[in-house]
């Protein structure tokens, strides 16, 4: 019967060698003579190998040293991966007598505890696990000297097994500690570990640093790999120069090597050849432009494409570079295609169509289309008709054809108007005007008298005019901003000498103006005057009356004068007579309203109930002076007789006879300017002229709050009934004499102007 393997001890024996004297299965003999110690060894084959021979046993079988159920097709154990005939280990390893059944092989031989190999008698340690140990079967060695001649007849005590064991544990330990450290200590130096490592096994046994090692020696070392790469190259080509390579290159092919000199010259040579192929694939066949270029990055495949492209790209730089302006694109070039992928790179248009589409629109004849608007309109759509609609949009200032992104319009409008044409409105309006006066340019919009218009408006037009006016326009906008705010306070004054006003913080009557340092009265508004301290007003004003020569003598110029023109939206007064044109406009805030009613006039917006003007208009109350100035001066004199008031005919002595001398407001080129009136007066008025006589007895009927309802014939009673909404229906059978005594207690019923001024409770002794 064949016996089984010496190693594995489950397959039939299939050769036997004659220099370890072992006999082996086939796997076992292949595995076991592939160490290169063993490669020379003899082998005798007794039988070839069969299949079904080598076939382990199913059964499964416990493990003698860990007593582990294992697999029948398992060889090792799976806990401790002893072999499956290996006996059980002792701690003290037991010597045994050879027995007479042995031959003197077997007794020359030890077999190891660990691995069961078959050691010869001279060796200490196993050659397959390099344990410790001594040869267990074999006999003793003899005694060394005479001297042990005495112990002969006892056996050789054995080196301890476990203090062999700890101390390769401890010289392990100890060596794992220390490339730790070492390792640690590099990556302080940014070293890596594959670096520390391929050092440690190029230093050979020295104790020098790994990291002092790289900085001093790895220099030279990839310096010498060049070299040796280049030398090898230059062998085999038989000519030239060799290849250049940096040491970057050298470094990774040392460190993939582990540190081997030889394999890392392969290594490099290998990459390198690698490289040349990638670039040559790329088109780039010339070999020294490829080997200078991977000189020149390091070895990189990348960096070297960058630099082999870079004079390919040289034209295109300087195309692109040059100071020279782009060729613009030709609408009508011949060749639509060039055109269509030049705005697809210039433009970024998102489709081939929407180019097309650009051009077309650009040939179209009779428009005058720039390129940058067609593009940004296609951008938004691809239909034609609202592209068209889009482009074509026609100011209203300057009738000129803008695109959708070149008007502007304000909130409170549907109003537009092109960037420009809206620059130099507001530009003129911040410059030349006031703050009511920046509306619309077209419909005037919005009513900013009513204060939540006025101040959503300025919020939404101070960003539109942030961007389009000049930094000083812009800065000035922003400083009348800040006066009509300041307007708004109850304290704040205009100063009656100078167009300047300030807050009143004190309760005198007597202020000064900060800017030309002149008093006035802060009730009356008049130059102030010491018989002023301790008097009233009134009483100043009767006063001035009568003592003061210079208003004596202008009589009723001077009475005019003073009780001139008052804005109601800022208590400037003006010394001027309400005579002319009723509409006044003030020049501190430009508030639009009736000298005679101080009503306001309206654009749009008209807060009167039952109004259906749509123009430029205001609401006039009975007793206005823009209704009692038709009247005749008799008519009006009728009227304050009927109360008892006093009036005056004859002028002054002082007065000379000649003109009309009070102040007017007169629009000369555009321009308001005061100047004298310069009418001729006529005999009974006063020394007025009609107009501003009849303006002085207007005053009057104003102070005593006289209706002049009283006068009204047949047609100004219905008329004026019709202004006011009252009922003209005449009833049946109504005599005239009862009709118009029912309209005019009904016209009377209705209160006279709430602010028509009626501060004139006297007049002038110009006798």
């Amino acid at each position: 019967m064949q016996g089984m393997c010496s190693i594995c001890g489950v397959s039939p024996v299939h050769a036997q060698c004659a220099t370890c004297e072992h006999m082996l299965c086939l796997k076992c003999d292949g595995l076991f003579h592939s160490h290169p110690e063993r490669k020379g060894h003899t082998r005798t084959v007794l039988t070839p190998a069969k299949t079904n021979s080598s076939t382990p046993s199913n059964a499964e079988w416990q493990c003698k040293s860990c007593t582990v159920i294992n697999q029948g097709s398992s060889i090792l154990c799976e806990v401790c991966e002893r072999p499956r005939l290996a006996p059980r280990p002792s701690i003290n390893p037991v010597f045994s007598s050879p027995s007479s059944s042995t031959d003197t092989r077997e007794q020359s031989h030890w077999t190891c505890q660990f691995c069961t190999f078959v050691n010869p008698p001279s060796a200490e340690v196993c050659k397959v696990c390099c344990s410790p140990g001594s040869p267990s079967d074999g006999p003793p060695h003899p005694p060394k000297s005479s001297g042990d001649a005495k112990h002969q007849g006892n056996p050789p005590r054995p080196k301890p097994r476990a203090s062999l064991d700890l101390k390769r544990q401890e010289r392990m330990r100890e060596d794992g500690l220390k490339l730790v450290r070492q390792i640690k200590e590099a990556e302080k130096h940014g070293i890596s570990p594959e670096e520390v490592y391929a050092a440690l096994r190029a230093c050979g046994g020295s104790s020098m640093d790994p990291c002092d090692w790289q900085a001093s020696e790895l220099p030279h070392l990839l310096d010498e790999l060049c070299a040796m790469a280049a030398s090898v190259q230059v062998s085999a080509s038989a000519g030239g120069e060799g290849v250049k390579l940096s040491r970057a290159e050298a470094k990774l092919a040392w460190l993939a090597s582990g540190g081997d000199t030889e394999r890392a010259v392969t290594q490099l040579l290998r990459d390198r050849q690698m490289k040349m192929t990638e670039l040559h694939s790329l088109g780039f066949r010339d070999a020294c432009q490829c080997e200078k270029a991977l000189l020149q990055s390091g070895g990189e495949v990348k960096g070297a494409l960058s630099v082999l492209q870079r004079p390919l790209l040289d034209d295109f730089h300087q195309r692109i570079w040059n100071e020279q302006p782009e060729p613009p694109v030709d609408p009508n070039h011949p060749n639509k295609e060039r055109m269509c992928r030049r705005l697809l790179a210039l433009y970024g248009l998102p489709s081939w169509g929407r180019c097309e589409l650009t051009l077309s629109l650009l040939q179209e004849p009779g428009v005058a289309y720039s390129l940058e608007d067609v593009v940004q309109a296609v951008r938004e759509s691809h239909d034609r008709d609202f592209i068209r609609r889009v482009l074509n949009n026609k100011c209203p200032c300057c009738l000129s054809i803008f695109p959708r992104s070149k008007m502007q319009s304000l909130t409170s409008c549907q109003c537009s108007v092109c960037l420009d044409c809206f620059t130099q409105h507001f530009t003129i309006k911040v410059r030349d005007g006031h703050i009511w006066e920046m509306v619309c340019p077209i419909c005037r919009g919005p009513d900013i008298t009513d204060p939540e218009q006025l101040d959503s408006y300025f919020f939404t037009l101070d960003i539109q005019l942030r961007g389009c006016l000049e930094p000083e326009v812009y800065e000035l906008f922003h400083r009348k901003l800040t006066e009509h705010a300041l307007m708004k306070d109850p304290k704040f004054l205009w100063c009656c000498h100078c167009v300047s006003g300030f807050i009143n913080e004190g309760d005198q009557l007597k202020v000064t103006c900060l800017s030309c340092c002149n008093s006035f009265c802060a009730k009356c508004k008049k130059t102030w005057e010491p018989q002023h301290q301790d008097l009233t007003c009134e009483q100043f004003h009767q006063w001035k009356r009568d003592n003061d020569p210079e208003y004596q003598r202008q009589g009723l110029a001077g009475y005019l004068r003073d009780n001139g023109i008052t804005c109601p939206h800022c208590r400037f007064q003006y010394a001027l007579t309400k005579g002319g044109c009723m509409h006044f406009t003030c020049s501190q805030c430009r508030y639009q309203f009736c000298s005679g009613c101080n009503n306001p006039y309206y654009t749009t917006g008209c807060r009167t109930e039952h109004c259906h003007f749509k123009g430029f208009h205001t609401h006039h109350p009975r007793d206005c002076l823009f209704y009692l100035r038709d009247w005749e001066t008799t008519r009006l004199q009728a009227l304050l007789q009927m109360r008892g008031v006093e009036f005056n005919t004859e002028p002054s002595d002082e007065l000379q006879a000649g003109t009309c001398g009070v102040m007017e407001q007169k629009d000369e080129g555009g321009q308001l300017v005061d100047s004298p009136c310069g009418i001729q007066t006529q005999p009974g008025q006063a020394g007025l002229c009609g107009k501003h006589y009849g303006e002085y007895l207007v005053s009057l009927i104003n102070a005593h709050s006289l209706d002049p309802a009283l006068l009204y014939d047949a047609h100004d009673l219905i008329r004026t009934c019709e202004r006011h909404h009252v009922d003209t229906q005449r009833a049946d059978n109504e005599d005239d004499d009862a009709y118009h005594a029912r309209l005019r207690k009904k016209l009377m019923e209705i209160p006279l102007g709430e602010k028509v001024p009626r501060n004139a409770t006297h007049h002038p002794d110009t006798s």
